[in-house]
């Protein structure tokens, strides 16, 4: 396990690509000297190398999005969006690293009577030629890009939409969900629904909300970590699997009792799944079998706050990346298979041993053991037996 330690909350995480990591987070307006920033690093072997910086001034950025082909991160920072852009030749914030060039800031959620209303999630869509941002105004807004055209403005949703997954394969279709229940199909070219999601596999009586979402590969199937709007020590924490298509129906669900799961990443190849839990813990899932491939015991020591996979330069090979608000950025390989299989194991072949040498112990101890001697013993000179075999043999 690698990574780095930065001065300030982490909140957002992507990957830019196969070398570059994005990462956003800050202490808020309050003056206790923690910084509200951007930061994009280099990742090679085992170490982190800091190569662009943006500071947000006095408000936190909480999400984060990478264009799927250009060098330029979309990040939300309060009911603002800035567009920042990784120039070779930018400005410089100190002297050793170079600043994020801003694009662009707009207002993309409106201010209320009560106060403002922050972005809650951001993505690119169509290959980059729109941005769908979603926040605590109920609102799905539909964007051109580059040029921030408004194409729809979406207002269907109940309550705050909190999580958007885009279409991997560029097709015009996303999915949000809400801190509610709903969990929504929309079409990007018409701003019209396509479907609502239901989960149907949770216990009868008991309200559900689909607590993260991501389409998977190429857009054959999408996950969901789904939890009820209630939360107990007794509850259990939904990680499923749908196809999508027509019908999307569940194909697979992994279960995890008493433990709230949080955050989700999809690898590129929709092989793996990766989800953590609010005690800092990682989960490395086989989309295939939906089997828990590999447990990262507290990978932090707070709870989880973003997941990515990240491509390398060999085909099929991901790094995962995980984040927190501990300051800690860590940088896991998920195709490991979990340590504690192999000592799970070792310890039922030892238990089988000392149980059999028991058993053997006892049978000994109580003389109920054959002796060899009982088989292949040659009879005493002299007695009857004797006379017999030496006979015998002489025949």
């Amino acid at each position: 396990m690698s990574g780095c330690t930065v001065d300030f909350p982490l909140y957002g995480v992507v990957d830019v690509d196969t070398a570059r990591v994005a990462i956003c987070g800050g202490g808020g307006p309050v003056k206790s000297g923690v910084p509200n920033i951007v930061e994009v690093y280099n990742i090679r072997g085992k170490g982190m190398d800091l190569k662009y910086r943006y500071d947000c001034d006095r408000v936190a950025p909480t999400c984060i999005a990478a264009h799927p082909a250009d060098p330029i991160l979309a990040v939300g920072v309060d009911n603002i969006l800035l567009i920042l852009e990784m120039e070779k030749h930018s400005q410089t914030l100190t002297k050793e690293i170079p600043s994020l060039k801003k694009v662009l800031e707009r207002e993309v959620v409106k201010t209320t009577e009560k106060g403002g209303e922050i972005i809650k999630a951001i993505s690119y869509c169509c290959y980059g030629e729109k941005l769908v941002t979603v926040g605590e105004d109920k609102a799905v807004t539909i964007w051109e890009f580059p040029s921030m055209v408004k194409r729809w403005r979406i207002t269907h949703h109940l309550s705050e939409v909190t999580q958007i997954t885009s279409h991997p394969n560029g097709e015009p279709e996303i999915v949000t969900s809400t801190r509610g229940s709903e969990c929504i199909v929309w079409d990007v070219e018409t701003g019209q629904k396509v479907r609502q999601l239901q989960f149907t596999r949770g216990q009868e009586g008991v309200k559900y909300r689909f607590r993260n979402i991501r389409y998977g590969g190429t857009g054959d199937s999408f996950y969901a970590v789904i939890l009820p709007v209630i939360w107990t020590k007794q509850c259990t924490s939904h990680v499923v699997k749908y196809s999508t298509g027509a019908s999307w129906e569940v194909v697979r669900e992994a279960r995890m009792r008493g433990e709230p799961l949080a955050e989700l990443a999809v690898s590129p190849d929709d092989t793996l799944l990766a989800t953590a839990s609010s005690n800092g813990h990682v989960f490395v899932y086989d989309t295939f079998s939906m089997g828990l491939r590999r447990c990262i015991m507290d990978a932090h020591g707070l709870f989880v706050t973003g997941l990515s996979f990240m491509p390398t330069e060999q085909p099929g090979q991901f790094k995962l990346l995980s984040i927190s608000a501990d300051r800690q950025v860590k940088v896991h390989n998920p195709h490991l298979a979990d340590p504690a299989r192999y000592f799970k194991a070792l310890a039922v072949v030892l238990l089988f041993i000392g149980l059999c040498y028991m058993i053997f112990c006892i049978l000994n101890s109580f003389d109920l053991l054959p002796h060899i001697n009982d088989f292949d013993s040659e009879p005493e000179p002299g007695t009857p037996e004797h006379h017999h075999h030496h006979h015998h043999n002489e025949l």
